[in-house]
């Protein structure tokens, strides 16, 4: 997959304790924006090693968007970690 270098967002959740974060990329010709959570960094278990890997982590979902906002993007990450029971 080939991803615009100039458009990527960190997206984190940072309550209850918790500072977590991931990354999104947006696709090189697509509105679409991948995002990357290094499972390692925080010492918890991939549970689907089949997905995509880059140096930022395992990407865990994809939003079909083209100008993709912080705001969003937080909000469907922490949607992300509540289903899979990391908050």
């Amino acid at each position: 997959m080939l991803y615009d270098d100039r458009y990527y967002l960190h997206l984190g959740y940072y309550e209850n304790g918790y500072d977590l974060e991931a990354i999104a990329f947006k696709r090189k010709s697509q509105g679409v924006w991948d995002i990357f959570f290094d499972f390692e960094r925080y010492g918890l278990e991939n549970p689907n090693e089949k997905n995509e890997l880059n140096e930022f982590g395992i990407k865990i979902f994809s939003i079909e968007i083209q100008e993709l906002d912080v705001d969003y993007g937080e909000v469907r990450y922490k949607q992300w970690l509540s289903d899979q029971e990391i908050i």
